[in-house]
């Protein structure tokens, strides 16, 4: 079984979804779990203190999953706009909403501002550089030394975007870093097995979920062999891909979603 985050903070469908794949999963399988304003906002916490109220439980649900206490709970600046020094100030403050066992980590836009505190803030709590929508600012923020950069290869698909061309560019450039590449944004149930076999980690929400655990899907079969089927077309990335107006838009207008969803978070602690 492939290493893969529930993106979700909605703790009963995570643990409904355990409850299934379970048998064909191991605990240590779930790294753990991702959130952003968007999720938070999908279970009504729109304010801060409702995330201070939130996030231990997650980190609790991690620590009961996984049966240690090498998971984590990431959870997102809620704007993006935040400067350097504000960022470090957010992780300080953050950083102590857990359960005492799992550990929350911190997804980071990728702004030159925020990037070059990530050796300060990996200190505070690991870094996931997240809203990445092509290879080239993948690369360049592998440079920073986060835990892991984000690319959305759903988001990109839906916008006519080539997302296995630009994972797998990073990706076979990426052993020169630390940092590994989460896929975000699934989509489809063929996206995630794109990103499983180009040897990136998946988050799962819902819209995936959904349909791994429904009846009439043949999970079993599904989970045997997404892993151990090789892909051929992985070893054959191209030598380049194609940027252009499409990638940064997409990734300009996921931090405006971000921004508007945690403004009134960002408003609270700003008080």
């Amino acid at each position: 079984m492939f290493d893969f985050f529930f993106d979700t903070a909605n703790i009963e469908y995570i643990k409904k979804v355990w409850e299934i794949i379970s048998p064909y999963s191991s605990p240590t399988n779930v790294v753990g779990i991702t959130t952003n304003p968007s999720a938070m906002h999908k279970e009504g916490l729109t304010s801060l203190k409702s995330w201070e109220d939130h996030l231990p439980k997650l980190c609790s649900l991690v620590s009961t999953l996984r049966g240690d206490d090498k998971g984590v709970v990431y959870v997102q600046m809620p704007s993006c706009d935040m400067s350097g020094e504000e960022a470090i100030e957010w992780a300080h403050y953050i950083s102590k909403f857990t359960d005492g066992n799992t550990k929350l980590g911190l997804k980071i836009p990728p702004y030159y501002e925020i990037l070059k505190q990530v050796s300060a803030l990996n200190n505070i709590m690991e870094t996931n550089v997240t809203g990445v929508a092509d290879a080239a600012t993948a690369l360049s923020c592998f440079s920073f030394g986060p835990r892991y950069v984000s690319i959305i290869p759903g988001r990109m698909e839906e916008v006519g975007i080539n997302a296995k061309e630009h994972l797998l560019f990073a990706r076979q450039r990426d052993n020169y870093f630390d940092s590994e590449i989460i896929s975000g944004s699934m989509r489809t149930v063929e996206g995630l097995k794109m990103t499983v076999k180009a040897g990136t980690v998946p988050t799962i929400g819902p819209r995936v979920w959904d349909k791994l655990i429904d009846p009439e899907f043949n999970l079993e079969e599904f989970m045997r062999t997404v892993w151990n089927t090789p892909d051929p077309y992985t070893s054959k990335a191209s030598l380049n891909v194609l940027i252009d107006e499409k990638n940064h838009k997409l990734s300009k207008d996921f931090f405006k979603q971000m921004n508007d969803l945690g403004s009134k978070v960002y408003k609270d602690w700003r008080q």
